[in-house]
C-alpha cells in the first residue's frame, strides 16, 4: 500500500504541493534578478512506508505533523517548508549557497534521526536529503533546481551506502543529468 497523503494544514506556514510551485517560482525570479543563490533541500523519510504499514495511517499522520513542526522550528529566517505528499518535504532557502544548504541539511538530518530514534523498531525513521543550489548565471529554472535536488536525494537512497540517513550535494552520473536535461558543469556540487 502506498504512503498516505497527510493533512498538514494545521501546521502554520507549511506549504502544500500546489502552493509550493508558485512560491518557489517567485523566489527563483527574485533570486535571478539579485544574482544571489537559491538553494533547495528535498527530504524523504527513510523506512516510513514500513512504519505506516505497522502502525497505521493515524500514527503516520501524527509523525509527519510532529516532523513538520520540528522542521519549522529549525529553519532559518526567510526559509519556507513545503509538504509534497507521502513522506517528502522541500525546504526553500533564499540567498543560501550550496555549502550552507548542505550544512543545514546535515543538521536537519541529525535532528530528525534524534527526534524519531524511538520510532520504527529495527529500522529507525531517518531522513535522506538532496541538496541543490542555483548556478551563478541567470539562465536557470526553478523546476530544474527542484528536479536536481530530488535527483540527488534519490541517488543517495539508491546508490550510496547505507541507502538512508544521508545528505547528498555531490555530482551525479552523467546519464542522470541527461535524463534531467541538466548541464552537469553548470550546476554547483560539493
Amino acid at each position: 500500500m502506498p504512503i498516505a497523503h497527510a493533512d498538514l494544514r494545521a501546521v502554520a506556514g507549511v506549504l502544500d504541493r500546489q502552493a509550493m510551485r508558485p512560491a518557489l517560482e517567485a523566489v527563483a525570479q527574485a533570486t535571478r534578478g539579485s544574482g544571489r543563490s537559491l538553494a533547495l533541500l528535498t527530504l524523504d523519510i527513510d523506512h516510513f512506508k514500513d512504519y505506516q504499514d505497522e502502525h497505521g495511517p493515524a500514527q503516520a499522520q501524527q509523525v509527519l505533523t510532529q516532523l513538520a513542526m520540528l522542521l519549522q522550528q529549525l529553519l532559518p529566517p526567510g526559509a519556507s517548508l513545503a509538504y509534497m505528499g507521502a513522506d517528502e518535504f522541500v525546504v526553500i532557502l533564499p540567498e543560501t549557497s550550496l555549502a550552507a544548504a548542505a550544512e543545514l541539511g546535515e543538521r536537519l538530518r541529525d535532528r530528525i534521526a534524534s527526534a524519531l530514534a524511538q520510532l520504527g523498531g529495527l529500522r529507525p525513521l531517518t531522513a535522506t536529503v538532496g541538496v541543490a543550489a542555483s548556478p551563478p548565471n541567470q539562465g536557470w529554472q526553478a523546476n530544474t533546481l527542484l528536479a536536481l535536488a530530488d535527483a540527488r536525494m534519490t541517488f543517495a537512497k539508491r546508490r550510496l551506502l547505507p541507502h538512508h540517513n544521508l545528505v547528498w550535494a555531490g555530482t551525479l552520473p552523467s546519464d542522470w543529468y541527461l535524463r534531467l536535461e541538466v548541464q552537469a558543469g553548470v550546476w554547483p556540487s560539493l
